[in-house]
């Protein structure tokens, strides 16, 4: 979507009142940051109300901004906002969570964990970094857009959820099937990643349970039994194998990836690449066995196996069955599953944000998959253009989690220019 034509003087005297608003706003963002990080929302044990409270006092106080809550379960509290623009034109969506990891051993903090404590360029907190930082640049993102409201097409729409960390039933997947104008043409979410990484898609999950059956005795009568952990470990390698798979990766994602591989990987780890394009394999849990000296007659495992785009969760059954079909001791259960879900790097709002990260940085700023999920799954699935733009993952879920300011400072940057020109601000953005 292009924006509405307007004179030249104009659209640069536009863009040049949302610059200056986007680097008066600096500090303001700062405190919103500490706020939200001050106002525990751990999950479990999963209640958001006083979080929400916060968040849609905030956003109640915008000039034309229309607010609803949206419980599916309580205490676990989400918002929709919307803002109108002047004219007819796309929906653009910002979703976050307001859930967090729980604190954990509140001993191994140097503060508490609800402190914003600001150090070195740095912000700590339990969820500062994922996604505090985040909500605070889509929050303080509407507030600047709400001053733009005259020059935008369309409308913007939060999506502000709970339940994140525990699948999302109640949060994204409940607000998607219950409010329509939750859906739209295109979402962004400010979810830890990194400045330097617009992620457009992320690989399949297939979590399943193996059981493996045998015959119990004593230890030293091994004629006697049939020991089920030497089954399961059979059946486990030979799932291991899945991971030599080759996948048929479309080739703008396949790409996309490559051109990405120097960058993501000098932030996420050598050995991305060959993760996101290939099948893994990880056995998460595995029990059997009542004593040393006793054969076990049962064995379990939970093994969550993950796979680019171009295969299937059909693909996957197919491939997991035609492995342990040979392991007659052995059966397995899907415990929870989701297709590979990828929006085209050449989708308008990939490109969008892509050139606003770009423009505001010396470094080189690219786009990729992702190799965990998150919530932008669901939007893809409703056929939602989707993408994950938000600062780095620094301590996540750890003790003295942080955020790095200058990640929160480029996330809200981007959320601002990447909104505007989506909605057809007149610009010029480059």
């Amino acid at each position: 979507m292009r924006a509405p034509t307007h004179g030249v003087q104009a659209g640069m005297l536009c863009l040049m009142n949302l610059s200056q608003k986007i680097q008066a706003a600096h500090a303001e963002l700062e405190a919103l940051c500490a706020s939200l990080i001050a106002i525990p929302s751990e999950n479990p044990p999963g209640d958001t109300t006083a979080l929400a409270d916060f968040v849609e006092q905030f956003l109640l106080a915008i000039p034309g901004m229309q607010v609803e809550r949206v419980i599916g379960r309580a205490p676990a509290v989400n918002l929709v906002a919307r803002l109108l623009g002047a004219q007819p034109g796309p929906r653009l969506l910002f979703n976050g969570h307001l859930d967090t990891f729980p604190a954990g051993d509140l001993q191994a903090w140097r503060d508490s964990p609800f402190s914003a404590r600001v150090e070195s360029g740095r912000m700590y907190g339990r969820g500062a970094c994922d996604m505090k930082a985040g909500l605070a640049a889509a929050m303080l993102a509407a507030k600047l857009l709400a001053d733009e409201q005259h020059a935008l097409r369309g409308e913007l729409v939060l999506t502000f959820v709970s339940d994140e960390e525990t699948g999302g039933t109640w949060g994204t997947q409940y607000v998607l099937a219950h409010v329509p104008h939750a859906r739209g043409e295109a979402m962004l979410s400010a979810d830890a990643g990194s400045p330097r990484v617009v992620r457009f898609g992320e690989k399949g999950q297939l979590w399943i349970e193996l059981t493996a059956r045998g015959v119990s005795n004593h230890g030293a009568h091994v004629h006697l039994g049939d020991n089920a952990i030497v089954h399961l470990m059979a059946a486990l390698q030979s799932l291991q194998t899945m991971t030599a798979l080759t996948c048929p990766i479309p080739d703008d994602v396949m790409a996309a990836m490559r051109e990405a591989q120097p960058v993501s990987e000098a932030l996420s780890g050598q050995g991305e690449f060959a993760t996101l394009t290939h099948c893994t394999v990880n056995v998460g849990t595995i029990s059997g066995g009542i004593a040393v000296n006793i054969i076990p007659d049962r064995a379990q495992a939970r093994v969550d196996i993950r796979f680019p785009p171009g295969w299937t969760l059909d693909d996957m059954r197919h491939e997991i069955s035609a492995r342990l079909s040979a392991h007659n001791n052995v059966t397995w259960l899907e415990l929870s599953s989701h297709e590979p879900n990828v929006t085209s790097p050449n989708e308008t709002i990939v490109q969008t944000v892509l050139r606003h990260a770009r423009s505001g940085t010396s470094q080189t700023v690219v786009a990729n998959m992702r190799p965990g999920f998150s919530d932008s799954r669901f939007y893809r699935a409703a056929g939602i253009a989707s993408l994950v733009y938000g600062p780095a993952p620094n301590n996540m879920g750890g003790a003295d989690e942080f955020v790095l300011i200058e990640d929160l400072h480029a996330v809200f940057r981007v959320h601002v220019l990447a909104a505007a020109d989506y909605l057809g601000h007149p610009g010029p953005f480059i």
